[in-house]
């Protein structure tokens, strides 16, 4: 299933009629976007997004009822190109005779860098949605795209499971490792040495539990 293109806007936006008009929809985003990054959701205010994006009060009002509809399509933006990077990162095709234990962390690996390069991103977006349903509904849905992307890569390697149930265990074990990467996430601003772990570690550790959890058997001799 493709990847819905980021510039696509949710259904209550206006739809952009011209390619000029989607430029500034994408520019009003990245501001957003660099905003957050650079100063937090505080820093993210209808005068900086147009100042930074280079538009107008207007055109932000013409495409956003508020800041929170802004931070909403941000969001549905940041699912959209999660999956589309698992779609070029997870293709079988780049992984055609590579061992279980390799793509396994392929996948390990591309979770943690997901989430530790989008830290403060995801970190605003939660603090900013996280009482709203749809955010819930939208965060869903992209574990679902993601882990029919991971069934599809592993499942084909199942015959080395001793799980009873590959098709459920493979997704189980993606909740694990994002799970334990939120709360990576959630402990990384405080200051305290014995709730560090470097990123080597998480991929190494939960590249790890998933192949004790799915039960992988060793290589015969």
């Amino acid at each position: 299933m493709a990847a819905a293109k980021a510039e696509v806007p949710l259904d209550w936006v206006h739809a952009p009629q011209q390619a000029r008009s989607q430029k500034t929809l994408a520019k009003l985003l990245d501001a957003a976007e660099a905003l957050v990054r650079e100063g937090g959701l505080e820093a993210v205010t209808v005068p900086a997004v147009v100042k930074r994006a280079g538009s107008s009060v207007g055109s932000f009002y013409a495409r956003f009822p508020d800041k929170d509809a802004l931070l909403v399509t941000l969001h549905q933006r940041e699912c959209d190109t999660t999956v589309a990077m698992a779609d070029r990162v997870l293709d079988p095709a780049a992984w055609q005779g590579k061992s279980l234990e390799a793509i396994v962390e392929g996948v390990v690996g591309f979770a943690v860098r997901t989430f530790g390069s989008r830290r403060s991103l995801m970190t605003a977006l939660h603090r900013a949605l996280g009482n709203d349903p749809g955010y819930a509904e939208r965060r869903a849905k992209n574990g679902v795209e993601l882990g029919l992307r991971v069934v599809r890569l592993l499942l084909p390697h199942a015959h080395r499971f001793e799980h009873p149930d590959p098709a459920a265990a493979v997704p189980m074990a993606l909740r694990f490792v994002t799970a334990t990467l939120e709360q990576h996430n959630a402990f990384a601003s405080v200051p305290r040495r014995e709730l560090a772990v470097t990123e080597d570690t998480l991929r190494r550790e939960l590249t790890r539990m998933v192949l004790r959890y799915l039960g992988v058997r060793a290589v015969d001799a």
